[in-house]
């Protein structure tokens, strides 16, 4: 009973503390779709932007290649520019695109043999890179046109040089291609804000009350230490489950109203996670927010100011987020069994694995345990804190 008093008394005070309010619903439902569609939304408009407009090339040696200048201009796609020094019109950004057609181009081609032509571009700009791409199409486009009139001027069907079609067929469904999308940030997202959710809640019970003289109060009413670390516990990890589903909710909407690039419609994706995956996913994430919200009871404990605690709080969202960084750039790595008792790390890689359909139950069991483990391990530290006097009152 003591417990739940002071789990609804933290409460009532968290809920009273505008900053506290802010970090557990403006950042969840504002802050983290800006930061998944914000990027998406500008690269998209990037790359539409560039592949609507003409390329601008830098031609140097155009006489040399008059068939292929009139081909590059009936495309419709080039906007030719003659100049002496292509590469130093692309660094200048004066064009995209740079051109180099070598003298003698056209009548060696038109003796039957072959010659190069160079195409230059900074592939430090993303959309430079595509327009090269478009570029390099195009004079491939009349390669293969010279190739054609070869055939036709042996009697030969050109045909002959494409005996096999490949038809490309993606035998993963819209849940699956959606599902591989959010596997790729959504357990960086999920685990940051089992961290974040309830840190200015844990941070306010403990360097909080002694920065306003209010522990000694509460430690002086007839519960125990052990019941009031366990309902200020409580409403940490209250606090963190209320911010992680904001966050996990308001990102799943935001993606399935504005997909991301390479998303269209028609393209086959869609994000959607379905009943049995969700539950899954509250159960991996349950362990690491009572792991969580325990330790930065316990870090924060030993701070005599709610700024100083702030700052005992930042390296643990750097231990977070190198494992979840990892986890991003391996998107296939499957470690063996022994792996998912490593904590932090194991919850990522079950997370990724629910999100994509392909979840162990042996691997999830492992993760489950250890997670067990783990978070009772870090409740004992938080209450074995509140009973050294040292640092309960220290000032």
């Amino acid at each position: 009973m003591n417990t739940l008093v002071v789990w609804l008394k933290e409460l009532l005070d968290t809920f009273r503390d505008r900053r506290t309010l802010l970090a557990m619903v403006f950042g969840p439902v504002l802050l983290m779709p800006l930061f998944v569609l914000l990027p998406q939304k500008l690269i998209q408009r990037q790359m539409a932007s560039a592949q609507a407009s003409q390329v601008r090339v830098a031609v140097a040696g155009a006489e040399n290649g008059p068939q292929l200048m009139d081909f590059l201009r009936a495309s419709g796609e080039v906007e030719l520019i003659e100049v002496g020094d292509p590469e130093a019109a692309v660094r200048a950004k004066e064009a995209e695109v740079g051109l180099i057609v070598p003298v003698g181009f056209e009548e060696r081609l038109a003796q039957g043999g072959s010659s190069e032509v160079r195409v230059l571009a900074d592939e430090a700009k993303l959309t430079y890179g595509s327009q090269s791409s478009r570029v390099q199409g195009l004079v491939q486009a009349y390669a293969g046109n010279v190739v054609a009139e070869r055939l036709r001027a042996r009697g030969l069907d050109p045909a002959l040089l494409s005996p096999v079609e490949i038809v490309s067929v993606n035998v993963a469904n819209p849940q699956q291609m959606g599902g591989a999308f959010l596997a790729m940030m959504f357990p960086m997202f999920i685990v940051l804000w089992s961290l974040v959710g309830g840190m200015y809640t844990a941070i306010d019970v403990t360097a909080g009350e002694k920065e306003r003289l209010t522990l000694e109060p509460l430690l002086a009413t007839p519960a125990v230490r052990s019941q009031v670390v366990l309902g200020k516990l409580l409403a940490v990890i209250t606090t963190s489950l209320i911010a992680l589903i904001l966050a996990v909710g308001s990102m799943l909407v935001s993606v399935a109203l504005f997909p991301p690039v390479g998303a269209s419609q028609g393209s086959g994706f869609a994000v959607q996670v379905d009943p049995r995956s969700a539950l899954l996913i509250l159960l991996a994430a349950l362990p690491i927010v009572l792991m969580f919200s325990a330790l930065e009871m316990a870090v924060c404990l030993t701070a005599r100011s709610f700024k100083e605690a702030q700052n005992y709080i930042v390296p643990l969202q750097f231990i977070v987020l190198l494992p979840a960084m990892a986890v991003m750039v391996l998107p296939d790595y499957s470690p063996s069994l022994g792996a998912f008792a490593i904590p932090i790390w194991s919850t990522l890689v079950v997370l990724r694995d629910i999100l994509q359909g392909q979840i162990s139950t042996a691997a999830f069991a492992v993760m489950g345990a250890s997670s067990v483990v783990y978070a009772a391990l870090a409740i004992g530290l938080a209450i074995w804190q509140f009973g050294r006097e040292r640092v309960l009152f220290r000032m």
